[in-house]
């Protein structure tokens, strides 16, 4: 079930002709895409997990963990979780029935971007170990800064071992930490993946500058 997930957000993802503005408008595209298909009991957007519930949980959002979207299937249940880490870029976008220009908004600091994706993904696996009705999840990377899929110049470097870059492996029980003790770190534990993990940028079809990682 899995994989026809992926494959469907992938078509979904293909059918897209207009530019995202913010991740929002990711979430509730792809929720209702899922909808739309009729296959599943239950499409949940922003899905509350009480933090009480996931022992091992790291981070401080314990008592608000919301999942962006859930999947529910013959009482079986796959979260998805977006990001969508812009930098800045003039748009054509329809407002009211007019063209009109906006700027996407600039999110810079992608060693903290790289953090979110694999936190997404640490999340995800801590649902399934928590849940028995949880199936392994979903993680959904997009963005229009092409130095996400380009691997740091020194390996050293503080945030390496996040990295997103294209064509990186990550195998189950790899460990991922920071480079060192540094302020960034404060509030970003770093943790053990459960799975195996390989960066795949594909390429959005609205514009040549907008890829994504979906894992």
């Amino acid at each position: 079930m899995r994989q026809i997930i992926l494959n469907q957000l992938t078509a979904a993802l293909a059918a897209r002709h207009t530019y995202f503005i913010r991740e929002q408008d990711v979430q509730l595209y792809l929720a209702n895409y899922c909808l739309q298909t009729g296959m599943y009991d239950n499409v949940f957007i922003e899905y509350h997990v009480p933090g009480a519930l996931v022992p091992p949980y790291l981070w401080t959002d314990a008592n608000n963990i919301y999942i962006d979207i859930v999947l529910e299937k013959e009482s079986q249940f796959y979260p998805i979780e977006i990001k969508y880490k812009t930098t800045t870029q003039p748009l054509q976008h329809l407002v009211f029935g007019q063209n009109v220009n906006v700027l996407l908004g600039q999110h810079g600091a992608q060693n903290i971007g790289c953090y979110d994706f694999w936190k997404d993904i640490k999340r995800t696996e801590f649902f399934e170990a928590t849940f028995p009705f949880c199936q392994r999840g979903i993680v959904l990377f997009i963005s229009n800064d092409l130095s996400y899929q380009k691997a740091p110049l020194n390996s050293n470097v503080g945030y390496a071992p996040f990295s997103i870059h294209q064509g990186r492996h990550i195998a189950a029980g790899t460990q991922l930490n920071w480079n060192g003790a540094l302020a960034v770190s404060n509030g970003r534990p770093g943790f053990t993946v459960n799975h195996d993990y390989t960066i795949n940028w594909a390429q959005l079809p609205y514009h040549q500058q907008h890829y994504y990682i979906l894992t």
